[in-house]
C-alpha cells in the first residue's frame, strides 16, 4: 500500500497517520556476503562452524545496518508523490534492533508519519518504520527515518 500525494506540503496534514506496509523484501545469501564484502562486517556470518555452533551465528544473519539500508527503499515504496520533488535523507533519530534477522528472511516495512514541518530547505518528515521479518514474534528494526522533500 503506498500513500500518494500531488505536493510535499500534503505530508503536514498526515502527521500521525499510518502511511502503508510495503510488499515483502526478500534478502538473500548473495546480499549478506556483498554487504559484508562493502563494509567489512562480517561479524553476523559463521566464518568459524564449530566456535558458532549452538550460537546466534550458528546460521548466518542479516547485518543489523543492512536491514536499517532497506529504509531508503521502504520509504520509496511507501510514499508516492506526484510533483516529484527533491528528496534528501537529513537523519535519523532513534533506531533500534529488537531481533536479529535471518539471511534468508522476508521482510517487510510499515510506516507512519510521526512529525512533518516546513523548513526554509523544504518540508522536514520525520517518519516511523518498523520492520518485520517473515514469521518473527517481534521487529527486527524501529527507526525514525528524517526526509525532507524541496
Amino acid at each position: 500500500m503506498t500513500t500518494r500525494v500531488a505536493h510535499p506540503t500534503e505530508l503536514l496534514a498526515l502527521v500521525g497517520e499510518q502511511i502503508g506496509t510495503t510488499d515483502w523484501y526478500e534478502i538473500t545469501y548473495e546480499q549478506v556476503n556483498l554487504f559484508a564484502d562493502a563494509t567489512g562486517d562480517y561479524r553476523t556470518i559463521p566464518t568459524h562452524p564449530q566456535r558458532t555452533a549452538g550460537t546466534l551465528l550458528a546460521n548466518p544473519i542479516t547485518p543489523a545496518y543492512l536491514t536499517l539500508a532497506l529504509l531508503p527503499r521502504a520509504l520509496d515504496d511507501l510514499v508516492w508523490i506526484d510533483s516529484a520533488p527533491t528528496t534528501l535523507d537529513h537523519g535519523l533519530g532513534t533506531v533500534h534492533f529488537p531481533a536479529p534477522t535471518a539471511a534468508d528472511a522476508k521482510v517487510r516495512c510499515t510506516g507512519r508519519i510521526l512529525a512533518a514541518q516546513r523548513r526554509r530547505t523544504g518540508i522536514e518528515v520525520v517518519f516511523g518504520i518498523t520492520v518485520e521479518a517473515d514469521g518473527a514474534p517481534r521487529p527486527v528494526c524501529v527507526a525514525e527515518p528524517i526526509r525532507i522533500y524541496r
